[in-house]
């Protein structure tokens, strides 16, 4: 599925293991082993096919926290963040995210 951020189209794509894999040291680490992640290089947003539904939505609200936060929050130093920023970050961020996961999975059982 595809979707936008902040002007910028974005594709859900759900992968195996092995596609999470971009260097030789991940291919020779056993314990290797990612929910999702989200290339910002490709526009693309990885989720691990093989998780339980449940876990699969909040890997993917994780994600697109990620893809809001560099999106929106450009200036910010996240290292030295309030309890209000987060605040503000969390309820601002709501509903854009909510919309995308609900149009993601409203074909989905469970």
């Amino acid at each position: 599925m595809k979707f936008k951020i902040n002007d910028v189209e974005y594709e859900i794509i759900e992968v195996n293991q092995n596609e999470f894999i971009k260097t030789k040291e991940e291919a020779q680490d056993e314990n290797y082993f990612l929910w999702g992640q989200t290339r910002f290089d490709t526009f693309k947003v990885l989720i691990y096919k093989d998780l339980p539904i449940g876990q699969k939505r909040k890997t993917l609200m994780h994600e697109l926290m990620h893809i809001y936060l560099k999106s929106y929050i450009t200036n910010e130093n996240l290292e030295n963040i309030t309890e209000e920023i987060m605040c503000d970050i969390s309820a601002n961020s709501h509903d854009i995210i909510n919309k995308i996961v609900i149009e993601y999975f409203k074909n989905t059982t469970s």
